[in-house]
């Protein structure tokens, strides 16, 4: 007679060829199954918690599954806390009512113990013990031990007794493969430090080390949870997230430093950040325990590896940055790249590398790393790694030096790379990579690698205004080639290392180094270094508008060139000149520079001079010769466009678009502008497209497309301030400000312009803050706040005249006479804008005279003396018309119209108010155009003497 148990499952299997009759308990309990406890105190992994739980659930998905859908795998490097998340699964899916009814089934598969490791056979044997097949009935073989195993989970699944089934630490597919239930209704997790695949449906989580954040929740909730007053992280929460980083969010090790925490209640989190900052013992602090040891972790797939993979595995903590990519990778080793990737591959299944944020590029966990580099220490003998680093440092020279020929004004040949577009994309993808090793190459006995790396990633470097390591990379060139080199390499690190500072501007600095080079040159009777060196000064000296300090030295500079027959670096010195002057707005004078230039070069259009195309562009911009102008910006557009040189194209765009606004073809200009933003979006160059975006915002402006043009300007100060370009954000904020006030939204321009003259005083930018509290004044003026507004202009004034702009000190004169006419000081104003006249006239600028006299008559208009306004007006209107403005020269024309109206001369003023309609209506300016017809209909009609005159058009 068979004793019975009420409850359990009755079943008939086939076991060594005949049925027998089995009776199993009604459930396996946790017990039964070995499930360890889960810890308390878990944080990190909610949202793939909640997604398995629901793949767990009972439900229409119990239903037979022969696709293996039921199947998942956990898996991740070791200490990543997959064991973890699956005990925490299985806890929250045990307590579900009716979800699991047979219980669980939990096996260690000890996969990475050698002495330990169960074999399938093993691991059947367990699983069917727990499950109370008796002895007699197990079969001696892998399959018919699995088929009896997978028979009996179904017959609980077929009585709803469904269980849950996890397979712990298994290190293969072959390990676990006979252990996967076949009824489709059985789920089963299973985790591994390799990526396990079986083809079956299954879903795998490829676990990730934890954001620090999390990391410090962990920390918090393993303390409180050992000692609930325990209050240390949110009294040092910086020391804190500082444990959390050096754990490299690996949860095992943050368990070993919060168990270090949790035995010392009163030891600060500073001490413990303390010790764990050094890296040579850093997996010593972390493997003090041995039930807690994040160095045997990884032993044990370390051990599993083979020869090759574990060589390889070593060399990888060689790297001197966040990352690595195949080729490199095969440099170390000298193997061929494609073998390599498939070593590589094998390491990421086995979670000792990860996958690179690109294709084919690899990173190692922090800790992982400090452990291979054990690793490497303990088999230098065999690995020779200082060979193996000697392959890579020269794979990353001549690498780069192939991507900066690019670079250069001639372009690179095809061969490494096929085009500047593949140039840039691997600096960009090797930055960190070759700045780290400028930064250490030479402390492992290779300083030339530091400084001919530094050398070849300046006009990357400076391209892409990655200033911060230009100025890293510089500083160390400059050191190594004091130490170890000639004078003559030292005076190159310290030109390179000024321009650098000058990038960042730090111009004190800047023309500290390029007075040393100089010294250096000098004492060598270097006489084209000096001519370099002095170009250099000249170029800081032009930044911090100290031009007339630039002009002598790049006409010395010319000088020199000329003497040593240089005609390169003589012409190179003369266009630079002209950029000078042109500043300095002595436009005749930087022409007559570029005929000579022509004279010694020939026409620049005939042998492709971009450079000097682009300065005489500038120059006949300056003497509003626009025609020209734009015939050659649109010459070096076309001749960068031949070159397949994106960036070069995009600068002749943007040339050309500032001279089109200036000629008020702002249909053009604003093409031409977005063709620059797009090429230099697609070379990746964000700085130079926020200046592009720049540009766009005041031709949008210009059109009184003012919502468009403040979203221009949003996005240029969101991109400069994304670069870690203050200075830009300071300028392109003031521009965001001009448009907001022309929409009427004066007390946001009031906070744009005061943040944008901070942004341009700290970048050490007096002239740009100066332009920025002229706009300050003008919006203020907007608000009402006349005492203010003439505060910000007086401020503006000075700084013009401290930097000696001439121009722009007339330009705020100007718009002081507008603040005092609106305030009703008329007297005041005419007074302003006759200073603001007197200016230009002694500096020959006739435009702003122009200006000047146009919002004078303004004021006069006010004031009823209509006879002085028509005689301001008549001379602002032909002055315009002589420097081809013909905004202004509406403008002018429609105010004296006013005039002539109140002084009853109706022909006149019918004429000239017809030829202002035309010009605002040729310039498409409708507001404007408006304004003038109303003008031109009271002239026609003949007002009355008594009738009050229409507002002024003033600018």
């Amino acid at each position: 007679m068979v004793n019975q148990i009420n409850g359990g499952i009755y079943l008939n299997a086939v076991v060594q060829g005949r049925t027998v009759h089995l009776h199993l308990p009604p459930v396996v309990t946790p017990a039964t199954g070995g499930l360890p406890p889960a810890t308390p105190a878990f944080a990190g992994r909610g949202d793939q918690l909640r997604e398995i739980l629901t793949r767990l659930a009972p439900g229409p998905r119990d239903m037979p599954d022969p696709s293996g859908g039921s199947i998942t795998v956990l898996a991740g490097l070791g200490g990543v806390g997959k064991s973890e998340l699956a005990l925490q699964v299985a806890c929250r899916a045990l307590a579900k009512p009716g979800w699991f009814p047979g219980g669980v089934l939990f096996l260690d598969m000890f996969g990475y113990d050698e002495e330990r490791r169960l074999t399938p056979e093993a691991a059947l044997d367990a699983l069917l013990r727990r499950l109370a097949v008796p002895l007699e009935h197990l079969p001696p073989d892998r399959q018919g031990r699995s088929a009896l195993y997978r028979t009996v989970l179904k017959g609980y699944a077929d009585q709803g007794r469904r269980v849950l089934v996890i397979l712990d630490n298994a290190s293969s597919s072959e390990q676990v493969r006979s252990l996967l239930p076949s009824d489709g209704a059985t789920p089963v997790l299973l985790t591994s430090r390799h990526t396990l695949t079986f083809h079956l449906g299954e879903r795998l989580y490829d676990l990730d080390i934890l954001e620090p954040h999390l990391g410090v929740e962990v920390i918090r909730t393993v303390l409180h949870q050992a000692n609930p007053a325990d209050a240390r992280v949110a009294m040092e929460p910086a020391q804190a997230l500082r444990i959390s980083e050096l754990c490299a969010g690996l949860p095992l090790a943050l368990r070993v430093a919060t168990a270090l925490l949790a035995e010392a209640p009163a030891r600060p989190l500073a001490d413990l950040a303390r010790m764990l900052e050094d890296t040579r013992r850093r997996l010593d602090r972390l493997s003090r325990r041995a039930d807690l040891a994040v160095r045997a972790a990884f032993e044990l797939s370390y051990r599993a590896l083979a020869p090759e993979h574990a060589r390889l595995f070593r060399f990888l903590s060689l790297g001197q940055g966040p990352d690595m990519s195949t080729v490199a990778a095969a440099r170390l080793l000298d193997e061929d790249p494609d073998d390599v990737q498939d070593l590589l591959g094998d390491l990421a299944r086995a979670h000792l590398v990860a996958h690179g944020a690109t294709y084919g590029r690899w990173r190692l966990h922090d800790l992982v790393r400090l452990f291979a580099h054990e690793q490497g220490r303990a088999r230098a003998e065999e690995d020779r790694p200082m060979e193996a680093l000697g392959r890579l440092f020269e794979h990353y020279r001549l690498t780069t030096e192939a991507a900066d020929a690019h670079l250069g004004p001639d372009g690179g040949a095809p061969g490494h790379f096929p085009d500047l577009i593949a140039a840039l994309e691997w600096l960009d993808a090797e930055r960190p990579n070759l700045v780290a090793t400028v930064q250490t190459a030479h402390v492992l006995g290779r300083p030339d690698v530091s400084v001919h790396l530094a050398f070849a990633l300046t006009r990357y470097l400076d391209r892409r205004r990655h200033v911060d390591d230009w100025i890293g990379t510089s500083t160390t060139a400059v050191g190594l080639c004091h130490t170890h080199d000639t004078d003559e390499g030292t005076a190159a690190a310290l030109n390179n290392h000024g321009l650098a500072l000058a990038a960042a501007r730090r111009f004190d600095e800047a023309l500290k180094a390029h007075s040393l080079a100089l010294g250096i040159k000098r004492e060598r009777g270097d006489r084209h270094g000096m001519a370099e060196s002095l170009s250099n000064m000249a170029g800081n000296w032009c930044e911090t508008r100290r031009f007339e300090d630039a002009v002598r030295a790049y006409t010395a500079a010319a000088r020199i060139f000329g003497e040593l027959d240089d005609a390169d670096g003589r012409a190179r010195a003369l266009i630079n000149l002209v950029a000078v002057l042109v500043e300095l707005r002595g436009f005749d004078e930087a022409l007559t520079v570029l005929a000579e230039v022509t004279r010694v070069k020939g026409d620049p259009g005939d042998h492709d001079d971009t450079v000097v195309l682009m300065n005489r562009g500038k120059a006949l911009c300056g003497v509003r010769e626009f025609d020209r102008a734009v015939e050659d910006f649109n010459r070096a557009a076309r001749i960068y466009r031949r070159r397949a040189d994106q960036h070069g194209e995009a600068s002749a765009l943007t040339n050309l678009g500032n001279t089109l606004l200036h000629a008020w073809r702002i249909d053009d200009a604003l093409d031409a502008h977005t063709r620059a933003a797009e090429l230099l979006h697609a070379v990746g160059d964000r700085h130079g497209e926020a200046m592009a975006r720049n540009s766009i915002g005041l031709c949008l402006m210009r059109a009184h497309r003012l919502q468009e043009a403040i979203e221009a300007h949003t996005r240029g100060v969101e991109a400069f301030r994304d670069t870690h370009d203050r200075h830009g954000e300071g300028l392109a904020r003031t521009n965001l400000g001009m448009s907001l006030a022309a929409d009427g939204r004066a007390d946001e321009a009031v906070i744009e312009h005061t943040l944008a003259a901070e942004l341009l005083q700290e970048t050490s930018d007096p002239h740009g803050a100066g332009i920025a509290l002229n706009n300050l004044g003008c919006a203020l003026r907007r608000t009402g706040e006349f005492g203010r507004a003439i505060e910000a202009h007086a401020a503006a004034a000075e700084l013009f005249r401290q930097t000696g702009d001439r121009k722009s000190e007339a330009d705020v004169h100007n718009n002081v006479g507008t603040a005092r006419r609106e305030m009703g000081q008329l007297e005041e104003a005419v007074a302003a804008h006759a200073q603001a006249a007197a200016i230009y006239r002694e500096i020959s600028e006739r435009h702003g005279e122009a200006e000047a006299a146009e919002k004078t008559a303004a004021a006069l208009l006010v004031m009823n003396r209509f006879e002085e306004a028509d005689r301001a007006g008549a001379m602002a209107a032909e002055i315009f018309q002589g420097t081809g403005d013909r905004y202004g020269e509406a403008v002018a024309l429609a105010n004296r119209a006013l005039a002539l109206v109140e002084l009853r001369r109706f022909d006149e003023a019918v004429a000239v108010s017809e030829k202002a309609v035309l010009l605002f209506r040729m310039l498409d300016s409708p507001r404007e155009e408006t304004a003038a017809l109303r003008v031109l209909i009271h002239a026609a009609n003949g007002l009355d003497g008594g009738q009050e005159p229409s507002a002024s058009l003033s600018q």
